[in-house]
C-alpha cells in the first residue's frame, strides 16, 4: 500500500513538473511577436493624398493677396461708413488700406469720424460746441438747431450793494445752420429780466468754417461795437479735446467816471484787465480756449471747457442727438470781481438749458 501511495505521488509530481514548464515556455510567444514584427516592416506606406486641383473663379496659393506692414506714419478718418486707406498723400506713403466691412469700435468713434460733425448740442457762445466755447466740428449741411439758455447773476449799485428784491437771470437765445460742408453760421441775443440799469446787450453773428485737415476758423461778431467786442479764433482737435487761439478786437478802452455814461464792453471770450490807477479796463486782447465731451454713454456726455476766463464743468444729456439738455457748474471771472460801479451784473456759478438740433 507504501509502494502504492509512493507511485500515485511520483506519478503527480511529474505532471505538475510537466504543467509548470509548459506554462513558462515562451518559445512559441516569441516567435509569433517575432513574425509579427517582420510583417509590419514588409507593410508598404500609405500612399500621399494627391493635390487638390484648384477651383475654378478663385485664385491660387500663389495668387492670394500678400500683407503688407503698416506705416508708421499712417492716418486714417472713418467718414460716411467707409473707412478710408492709411495713406499719405503727401509722402507717397503708406499704402495700408482696411477692409470696406471694417467696423470701429464704439470707444474710437469719437477719435475718429465725428472730427466735422460731431452732433453736438448749441453751447453758450452761440455755435455748436461745449458748454461755453464752441468746439472745431460744425453742423451738418442743411441741419438747424435753436438753443435756449438761462443764467442767474446777482444785480449791484454802485456802492457795491446786491439787490435782493428778485431773481435775476439772463435768457440766451441762440440760432444755428449749417450752411454748406464744413460752414457754420448762426445768431445770438441775450434777454436780461432787469430794468434798473441800461446793460447793453447786443447781438451776435456766429460763424466758423472747418478747412481740409480738421483746422477750423471761427468769429463772433458784435452788432453794435460800442458794446461789445469782435472775436476770431483758429481751433483744431476732437470732440474729447479741442484747443483754439483767438484774439478780441473792435470796442475801445473803457474808461470810467461817476456820471456812468460809459458803458462797460465785455467780450464774449477772454478775461478783463482794469486798472484801478489810471480807471481804465480792456478785454484781453489774445485768449486761449479748451474744451471737450467726453461719453459716458450714448445718451450722456460729461462737458469741461475754459473761455479764456471762466471754467465749466457740466453734463449734457441727449435724445437721439436731437434734444439736448445742459447743467453745469461755471466759475467765477475776471467781470465778477469788478466793483458793482463798473459792472453791476455778474454772473453766478450755474447755467442750464437746451438746445434742439434737425
Amino acid at each position: 500500500m507504501n509502494q502504492m501511495h509512493r507511485l500515485l505521488f511520483v506519478v503527480l509530481a511529474g505532471l505538475f513538473v510537466a504543467a509548470s514548464g509548459q506554462a513558462l515556455d515562451l518559445s512559441a510567444y516569441q516567435g509569433f511577436m517575432k513574425g509579427a514584427g517582420q510583417n509590419r516592416a514588409r507593410t508598404p506606406a500609405a500612399p500621399a493624398p494627391a493635390p487638390v486641383a484648384p477651383v475654378a473663379g478663385l485664385p491660387g496659393p500663389d495668387r492670394l493677396p500678400q500683407s503688407r506692414p503698416l506705416a508708421d506714419d499712417a492716418d486714417a478718418s472713418y467718414r460716411g461708413g467707409t473707412v478710408m486707406p492709411l495713406y499719405g498723400a503727401a509722402t507717397g506713403r503708406g499704402g495700408f488700406s482696411l477692409p470696406q466691412d471694417t467696423r470701429v469700435p464704439a470707444g474710437l468713434r469719437p477719435l475718429l469720424n465725428d472730427r466735422m460733425y460731431p452732433r453736438q448740442g448749441i453751447s453758450l457762445s452761440g455755435n455748436s460746441g461745449a458748454m461755453l466755447v464752441p468746439s472745431p466740428g460744425v453742423l451738418e449741411p442743411g441741419k438747424s438747431a435753436v438753443a435756449v439758455h438761462a443764467i442767474p447773476f446777482d444785480l449791484y449799485n454802485v456802492n457795491d450793494a446786491k439787490f435782493n428784491d428778485q431773481d435775476y437771470f439772463d435768457s440766451s437765445l441762440k440760432l444755428s445752420y449749417g450752411a454748406f460742408e464744413g460752414f457754420e453760421i448762426g445768431v445770438d441775443k441775450t434777454f436780461a429780466n432787469q430794468d434798473r440799469y441800461d446793460i447793453a446787450e447786443p447781438v451776435y453773428i456766429n460763424a466758423k468754417y472747418q478747412v481740409p485737415g480738421n483746422i477750423t476758423f471761427g468769429g463772433s461778431f458784435c452788432t453794435d461795437s460800442q458794446s461789445g467786442y469782435h472775436s476770431v479764433w483758429v481751433g483744431a482737435g476732437v470732440p474729447v479735446a479741442w484747443a483754439a487761439v483767438g484774439t478780441n478786437f473792435g470796442a475801445g478802452t473803457y474808461r470810467f467816471t461817476y456820471s456812468g455814461s460809459q458803458k462797460l464792453k465785455r467780450a464774449k471770450f477772454g478775461g478783463y484787465n482794469y486798472k484801478y490807477d489810471r480807471a481804465e479796463g480792456y478785454a484781453d486782447p489774445v485768449f486761449f480756449l479748451i474744451g471737450g465731451a467726453i461719453p459716458m454713454s450714448n445718451s450722456l456726455h460729461f462737458l469741461y471747457d475754459f473761455n479764456g476766463d471762466r471754467f465749466s464743468l457740466g453734463f449734457r444729456f441727449n435724445y437721439q442727438h436731437v434734444l439736448h439738455l445742459d447743467a453745469a457748474y461755471v466759475s467765477d471771472g475776471d467781470y465778477e470781481r469788478l466793483p458793482g460801479a463798473i459792472a453791476a451784473k455778474r454772473l453766478r456759478n450755474f447755467l442750464f438749458g437746451g438746445s434742439i438740433v434737425w
